[in-house]
């Protein structure tokens, strides 16, 4: 057998999120169907990160075991992006060293929140933005991100996962900053791991920071609160990419 390496692009727009659920069409379902086809047997994938229902990505993990006997990486590219195109393209796909684990070799994630700050909607962008209209302050926002950088318990942002009761909320924040052009406001934000909703509640507090519905202060108060009925509901997840996993 040969360790596989492939990183896949999609839009969560028509996926019940990325993880197998049985009864209905996932990422991982999708991509495990496709490569079982091409490479004449079973594929179980393990991903970098598993995204929410809605969720996009731009540059996803998969790690998986092939048979070195079908496995050509130009054929199977080829071949799962004829099957799954243009809602799942397989941007590179490599042998790689035996121990590789898309999901335990990772030493960071990027996300990336796109809003869209204008009166009037894109019916274009609906399901790559968060239609915001109240105008937003980036700089109350960008000092709201101070407080969340660095190491903490991050439970008042996040949602229990019933499939890992034992996972810690505590995290360690990279990076956290927005950026804006004209009414396209980006939120980027990296770390080790993220729990469940984490990157989305972030962003709808920050939200509610930048229209004045709360104080930049009060994001490191709910934090350090632990407790999620302090916090803003989550931003929608159509507007949620995941960027980059890092190794």
């Amino acid at each position: 057998m040969t360790r596989v390496r492939m990183a896949v692009a999609y839009d969560g727009a028509e996926f019940h999120g990325f993880a197998r659920n049985p009864g209905v069409v996932t990422v991982a379902g999708a991509l495990e169907q496709a490569l079982s086809s091409v490479l004449r047997h079973d594929v179980d994938i393990t991903c970098s990160g598993r995204t929410d229902r809605g969720v996009h990505a731009r540059e996803q993990v998969v790690s998986f075991d092939a048979d070195a006997d079908f496995f050509d990486p130009v054929a199977v590219q080829r071949a799962v992006n004829r099957i799954l195109r243009p809602v799942i393209v397989v941007r590179d796909v490599r042998a790689t060293e035996p121990t590789f684990c898309a999901r335990l070799s990772c030493k960071g994630r990027s996300y990336r929140y796109h809003v869209l700050n204008d009166e009037v909607a894109d019916p274009l962008l609906r399901n790559l933005v968060w239609h915001v209209r109240e105008p937003l302050d980036i700089r109350a926002m960008n000092t709201a991100c101070d407080q969340i950088l660095g190491t903490h318990d991050f439970s008042a942002f996040c949602k229990r996962n019933k499939s890992r009761p034992l996972e810690t909320m505590i995290k360690t924040v990279e990076v956290a900053h927005w950026t804006s052009s004209g009414t396209s406001f980006r939120f980027d934000i990296r770390s080790r791991s993220f729990a469940h909703q984490m990157v989305r509640s972030l962003v709808g507090i920050l939200v509610e920071v930048g229209t004045g519905k709360r104080r930049a202060v009060e994001v490191g108060e709910v934090l350090a609160t632990r407790d999620r009925k302090y916090a803003s509901p989550p931003a929608p997840p159509h507007g949620l990419v995941f960027v980059k996993a890092h190794y």
